[in-house]
């Protein structure tokens, strides 16, 4: 079984040249924490996750230390936090995107992205010859594949 037998397609693509405003607000509003982002020709760019996010709004003074990282003495309000979260708005989705994404092509064989997806990259783009966004694989993408397949068997037993 190959990549392009279980990747769903990417519904709504995140453009690196928008801001990251866009990209926030589809988290929000989908609920989702990955999504991969491609440049206006539809070439794949990397993905932009809430891990990403959150690191961006660690204030500056954490990010900078060195070693092991304790900071339970900061008190933050929502306030503070809207504010940094605010001050990415204005960024564009490239500026906060991960460009070292492993991808997949269609023709990989699907225990690759198995393994990915198994070393924590949740979501692995698959990807055309020319690095073209053509869809993505997750668990919840195996999830939907599986029960389509199951659906098949039954209906053909009937």
């Amino acid at each position: 079984m190959d990549c392009k037998t279980v990747m769903g397609p990417v519904a709504v693509p995140l453009y690196a040249d928008d801001p990251a405003s866009t990209a926030i607000d589809f988290m929000r509003e989908k609920r989702t924490g990955l999504v991969p982002v491609v440049d206006r020709e539809g070439t794949f760019v990397g993905l932009l996750s809430g891990d990403r996010m959150m690191h961006f709004m660690i204030p500056r003074a954490i990010t900078m230390m060195r070693g092991k990282k304790h900071a339970s003495y900061l008190q933050e309000s929502p306030a503070e936090l809207q504010a940094r979260l605010d001050s990415l708005r204005g960024q564009t989705i490239g500026d906060l995107v991960d460009p070292d994404v492993k991808v997949a092509h269609e023709d990989t064989p699907f225990i690759d992205a198995m393994l990915l997806i198994s070393e924590k990259q949740f979501v692995v783009p698959v990807v055309d010859a020319d690095n073209k966004l053509v869809g993505a694989i997750s668990f919840f993408t195996l999830l939907h594949f599986l029960r389509v397949e199951q659906e098949k068997t039954v209906g053909d037993a009937s």
